[in-house]
């Protein structure tokens, strides 16, 4: 049996010493009683005088002497009062005590993290450590309904008592006021439903007068929840808001960090482009001039044909140097050139049917030549004759050409332009520059080039691979000089 605010008094160390005292004083010896009546101490014999200790609105107990012990009876009873405020006030500083360590942990535990999920896990823990009876839930308010974030309960259970609260729940919104409510079942706002809950408090989350939810802990079987309940429930809330606040606004502004960062590479990438067509531009003009200007002195000179192809070879692999520094110097991957094995096999495959198509298109226009044309009559379909060294130099030749007008010309330009057509303007012009560049050959040869750089440039724009693009190159300008078609076209007996 516990004992009496009177009789643990009593028991402090000091206090008979007090009580000697205290009869030596008033000459007197005193006996103090219990509420009940038995002696605790002093002889239990009836005294003449006997005066009630209080406390708290109640008699603690007795103090009985020969003499008026009234004082003494008043300053035990004072005593008691003293003794209670200080068990109140040491109650008091561990409640205070345990909130400002309540509050430092969350604090310390949330400094370092930020994800929504994470922090709801963490305050739910904290929520359910402190108010040990019931379920904990963390409801969020989205768009005009609310969404469970976390719950000590299973999810299909939480989702149940939240249809069962939500009339409470949306009181407790509409007013950001917490409530605690111990006989769930008699309040009005009560809805049946598939799980009972007999007990609730429910505290918004609000942060500057906006509320992002609510925090509530239910119990199935009723509880007797307390007003320093609701005071811990409040404060985790408050928490629990800044909180989500805080991990809304850094999800924001990472995903803008995201995107600044996107849209930096996309800014470095276009500058590179840039640069790289920049640089592809000056190249593209000085090997114009420079062309140009050496076909016009061999012109002058009256150079012949094999010294015009050997020069024209000569300019192309200079221009191939140049374009191989500029393509290492860009930095990109050499598949952004066409130099891939990716698509190797469509490509070659679509080479072969494409090349086989037009050979026997153009024997076919040979035929018809040599019986329609009186220049052509007696000439063979096929003659090997025109076949010499030069043809097989197009072995190279032709993967060359088309490593710098469809890898590196016509891939810059694609890049650099915008737009859904933007590979038909980099077909279109890469082989007007193909052209161009055979001009000085003929009339005749320069279409037949950009005709051809259409096709390859389409060819291109499929695959993006130079392999099979190369194979058709190589294998229609030589057939254009087996079935001597060539000579038609140059008004010469060069092929190239």
């Amino acid at each position: 049996m516990s004992k009496g605010p009177l009789e643990r008094l009593i028991s402090r160390k000091g206090f008979k010493a007090f009580i000697a005292d205290t009869e030596g004083l008033i000459q007197s010896p005193l006996c103090i009683k219990d509420a009940a009546g038995k002696a605790l101490l002093g002889s239990a014999e009836k005294k003449p005088y006997e005066y009630p200790v209080r406390h708290d609105d109640h008699i603690a107990g007795w103090v009985g002497g020969e003499k008026d012990v009234l004082a003494v009876a008043d300053l035990l009873s004072f005593w008691l009062v003293m003794e209670h405020e200080k068990k109140a006030l040491g109650r008091e500083l561990l409640e205070k005590y345990r909130e400002i360590t309540f509050y430092f942990n969350i604090t310390e535990q949330l400094a370092g993290n930020l994800e929504l999920k994470d922090t709801a896990r963490f305050l739910l823990e904290e929520a359910k450590r402190l108010i040990k009876a019931g379920d904990v839930t963390i409801v969020l308010l989205e768009n005009e309904g609310m969404e469970v974030l976390a719950s000590s309960a299973p999810a299909g259970y939480a989702g149940d008592v939240l249809k069962v609260c939500r009339p409470v729940i949306d009181s407790v919104v509409a007013g950001v006021k917490s409530e605690v409510i111990n006989n769930l079942p008699a309040d009005h706002r009560y809805v049946e439903g598939k799980v009972r809950a007999s007990s609730l408090i429910c505290a918004p989350l609000a942060i500057k007068n906006k509320v992002l939810g609510v925090m509530l802990v239910s119990s199935e079987q009723p509880a007797d929840f307390t007003a320093g309940d609701l005071k811990l429930l409040s404060a985790v809330a408050c928490q629990t808001a800044a909180s989500i606040e805080n991990a809304r606004l850094f999800a924001r502004l990472k995903e803008t960090v995201d995107d600044l960062k996107q849209k930096k590479e996309e800014l470095t990438a276009s500058i590179k482009v840039r640069m790289e067509f920049s640089n592809i531009f000056i190249s593209i003009v000085l090997m114009v001039c420079i062309y140009t200007f050496v076909i016009v002195l061999l012109n002058k000179t009256r150079a012949g044909h094999g010294e015009l192809y050997i020069i024209s070879r000569l300019v192309e692999i200079t221009f191939v140097l140049a374009n191989v520094w500029l393509v290492f110097r860009s930095r990109l991957p050499l598949s952004s050139f066409g130099l891939t094995l990716e698509n190797t096999k469509k490509s070659v495959i679509e080479s072969l049917a494409v090349s086989a198509f037009l050979m026997l298109a153009l024997v076919i226009v040979k035929i018809q030549l040599v019986k329609t044309l009186p220049a052509f009559h007696g000439e063979p379909v096929l003659d090997w004759k025109y076949v010499d060294w030069d043809y097989a130099t197009y072995i190279l030749v032709a993967p060359l050409q088309e490593f710098l007008c469809r890898g590196v010309l016509q891939g810059s330009i694609q890049r650099f332009l915008v737009g859904r057509l933007s590979w038909l303007w980099a077909v279109i012009l890469t082989s007007s520059l193909f052209g161009v560049f055979h001009i000085h050959e003929s009339m005749e040869l320069g279409i037949m080039a950009i005709i051809g750089g259409i096709l390859w440039g389409w060819m291109y724009v499929r695959h993006k691979n130079l392999i099979g693009v190369s194979i058709n190159h190589f294998l229609i300008g030589n057939w254009l000089g087996v079935l001597g078609l060539w000579d038609v076209i140059t008004h010469s007996s060069i092929g190239g």
